[in-house]
C-alpha cells in the first residue's frame, strides 16, 4: 500500500541516524554553501600529508563496505585514508568487545564519554581546536545556551570530552493524544475545535488535529463509550479506553501525569520549593488515584498486566484500544513509528480514522508531557582515541564539520547521491529527504560517518510533511514547548555527586516505585492507605540520598536562560 512505500522512503534516513545539522541559517546555510570560511574551514590547509584515520559514526550497524562511494569522496577531499569498522554500534556486546581488545577507532560514536576519558581511553579536545577546524559545528554551539557546557571537563578550561550530537525535537513536546475518530463519529461523540487534516495520502488523510484538548472529565465519557458502546461492532464487550502495559508506564501515562502537573520520571517543587520526585509527590498521588478508579470502572483492559509494550501496541493494531498516549512523529507517520500506535493500525484497516491532540487538561487545568530530555536537545557523542594526535585531530574535526553541516558533505554522507539514492518530499532543502527503494544505505557508506546532529532547517530533512505540520500547528511553537515539563533540579554537569547515588539507588527505587504503581492501579492496595508506608520505603531506601544531591544541583529554568 501507499503508505508502506513511502515509509521505506523515510525509514532509512530516521533509523539510520534520526538527523542532520546545521546552525543560524539552519538547512539554508548548506544551501549557501554551508563552510563559514573561517580559518581552519578549508580541508587542504594544513594537511599536505595524508593522514590514516580509523572511524565509526552512529549509523554503523556492521554491513559497510570498504572503499565505499563516501569513503572515497572524504579520502579524496581530505588527503586521508579512512578504515571502517564492521561493528554494530546499537550492540552492546559488540561495542564492549571492541574497547576490551582495544580496537576502538580514532573517532567513534559511543556511550559514556566521561567514563572513557576517565579510564584514559580517550583523549579530550580543544575549544580552539573546534573553533579552527569545525566552524560551523561551533556556530551551532555558540547558538544553545548550553552549548559549550555540555561535556566540558571540570578543571581543564575549554576541553571537552566529545564531540556532541544534537536534536531538535528533544527541545519539543513530543507527547499527545490519539483517539478513534472512526469509533468517535459512529458513537456520535463531537471532537473539540477545528479538525485539520494532517495530510492528503498515505495514511495521513485519516488523522486529524485539533488543538483543543480533552479535559479528563470528557476523557472519561469517551471511554465509557467505548467499553460499552460497542464500537467496533463486533457485538462483544472485548474493547478498552486507554491503553497500557506492564513495562513502559511512560509509554502510556505520561500525557495524563501532565493532567496532574508533573512530567513523567521528573522530579518537581513542593509547596516549600524542595525538589521532590514526581513518585512521592501528592501531584503522583493524585494521578495514581485517578489512574486507579479508571481500572475499577472497566476502562483499562485487566489485561495489562500481563501485556509488555510491544504486545500492547500488537493489541492496539487489533483494534482494542480506543485511545493512546503516542509522539508526535507517531502522529505524522514517520516510518519508524509503524510498529506502534496509530499507524501500526493505519497500515492494517482502512477504515480506521484518528484524532490527535495536545494532552487532555486536568482538574486545575493543568495540561503537558515530560519533555523528552531534561534540559535541551543535546545528547549523542563521538569520542576521540587517546593516541590521536593534534594533526590527527584537526583532520577528524574538518571531516565532521564537512559530514554534519555543509551542505555537499552533508548530504553525500547522509543521504548518498540525489536521483539516486533520495529525492524530495517537496522543496528542495525545506522538506523530508525520501531515499529511493534502491539506495544501498550503509554499504556505501551512507548514513555511517555521521553524529545525530539536527539542528535549524536541516531537521525538516528527517520530518515528513505530517510531523511538519503538527509542529507547525502546536507542538514546535512557543505554545506547545510551554507544555513540556521539565525537572525541577538536574545536574546537567555533573557538579554533585548526584550520578553516583543515582547509580547506587536507581534500581531499587524503581522496584519500590513500579510495585506500587501496578498495585494502586488493580486495586491491591488502596492509595490513601498505603501511601506513608511507601513514601518512607521509598526515602529510606535511597531517595532522600538522591533528593539531597540535587537539592545542590541547578534549577532547570536557569540552566535554559
Amino acid at each position: 500500500m501507499a503508505i508502506r512505500k513511502a515509509g521505506m522512503a523515510l525509514l532509512a534516513s530516521v533509523i539510520v541516524l534520526t538527523a542532520a545539522a546545521c546552525s543560524g541559517n539552519g538547512g539554508n546555510a548548506a544551501n549557501e554553501g554551508g563552510s563559514t570560511g573561517a580559518p581552519g574551514a578549508s580541508p587542504t590547509e594544513e594537511s599536505g600529508k595524508t593522514l590514516d584515520i580509523s572511524w565509526i559514526g552512529q549509523g554503523a550497524r556492521g554491513k559497510i563496505e570498504d572503499n565505499n562511494k563516501v569513503q572515497q569522496a572524504i579520502e579524496s577531499k581530505f588527503n586521508v585514508k579512512l578504515s571502517n569498522l564492521k561493528v554494530d554500534v546499537n550492540n552492546k556486546e559488540q561495542r564492549n568487545l571492541m574497547l576490551a581488545s582495544g580496537e576502538l577507532p580514532d573517532v567513534a560514536y559511543m556511550d559514556d564519554p566521561v567514563k572513557l576519558y576517565n579510564d584514559a581511553v580517550t583523549r579530550s579536545v580543544p575549544r580552539a581546536m573546534i573553533e579552527k577546524y569545525a566552524p560551523n559545528y561551533a556556530k551551532m554551539l555558540d547558538s544553545e545556551s548550553t552549548g559549550w557546557k555540555v561535556n566540558r571537563i571540570e578543571g581543564k578550561d575549554g576541553e571537552y570530552y566529545a564531540l556532541t550530537g544534537y536534536k531538535e525535537e528533544w527541545d519539543n513536546l513530543i507527547w499527545g493524544q490519539v483517539y478513534r475518530l472512526d469509533w468517535l463519529e459512529k458513537l456520535g461523540i463531537a471532537p473539540k475545535g477545528e479538525l485539520v487534516q494532517v495530510g492528503d495520502a498515505d495514511g495521513l488523510e485519516r488523522i486529524f488535529y485539533s488543538k483543543e484538548a480533552f479535559t479528563l472529565d470528557e476523557e472519561q465519557a469517551i471511554f465509557e463509550k467505548f467499553v460499552h458502546d460497542d464500537p467496533d461492532g463486533n457485538g462483544k464487550k472485548d474493547t478498552y479506553g486507554l491503553l497500557l502495559n506492564n513495562s513502559n508506564a511512560n509509554w502510556a501515562l505520561n500525557s495524563e501525569a501532565g493532567a496532574f502537573g508533573f512530567g513523567w520520571d521528573y522530579n518537581l517543587a513542593d509547596a516549600n520549593g524542595n525538589v521532590v520526585d514526581y513518585a512521592i509527590s501528592d501531584n503522583y498521588k493524585s494521578f495514581l488515584s485517578y489512574i486507579a478508579s479508571l481500572y475499577r470502572k472497566g476502562y483499562i483492559d485487566p489485561e495489562f498486566t500481563t501485556l509488555n509494550l510491544a504486545k500492547s501496541w500488537e493489541k492496539f493494531a487489533a483494534g482494542k484500544y480506543g485511545v493512546a498516549q503516542v509522539q508526535v512523529q507517531a502522529a505524522g507517520l514517520l516510518p519508524f513509528t509503524f510498529n506502534r500506535p496509530p499507524g501500526n493500525l493505519i497500515q492494517k484497516d482502512p477504515n480506521a480514522k484518528f484524532l490527535f491532540t495536545p494532552p487532555p487538561i486536568g482538574a486545575d487545568g493543568q495540561q503537558g508531557s515530560a519533555a523528552y530530555r531534561q534540559v535541551d536537545g543535546f545528547g549523542y557523542a563521538m569520542v576521540v582515541k587517546k593516541d590521536v594526535s593534534d594533526e590527527k585531530l584537526a583532520r577528524i574535526l574538518q571531516i565532521f564539520d564537512y559530514i554534519n553541516f555543509d551542505k555537499e558533505g552533508l548530504m553525500l554522507s547522509q543521504f548518498g547521491d540525489e536521483g539516486t539514492d533520495y529525492t524530495w518530499e517537496g522543496e528542495p532543502y525545506e522538506s523530508a529527504v525520501v531515499p529511493t527503494e534502491t539506495t544501498q544505505g550503509e554499504k556505501d557508506g551512507i548514513g555511517y560517518y555521521n553524529l545525530s546532529i539536527q539542528h535549524g532547517n536541516v531537521a525538516d530533512y528527517f520530518s515528513n510533511a505530517g510531523v511538519k505540520k503538527l509542529t507547525q500547528l502546536l507542538f514546535g511553537t512557543d505554545e506547545g514547548k510551554a507544555m513540556a515539563y521539565r525537572p525541577y533540579r538536574w545536574d546537567y554537569f555533573n557538579e554533585t555527586d548526584y550520578a553516583e547515588m543515582n547509580a547506587t539507588y536507581a534500581a531499587q527505587l524503581k522496584t519500590i516505585t513500579d510495585e506500587f504503581l501496578f498495585k494502586s492501579i488493580t486495586g491491591e492496595v488502596d492509595v490513601n492507605a498505603g501511601w506513608d508506608a511507601y513514601v518512607k520505603n521509598w526515602r529510606d531506601s535511597g531517595g532522600d540520598k538522591i533528593l539531597a544531591e540535587l537539592e545542590k544541583a541547578p534549577k532547570v529554568t536557569d540552566l535554559r536562560k
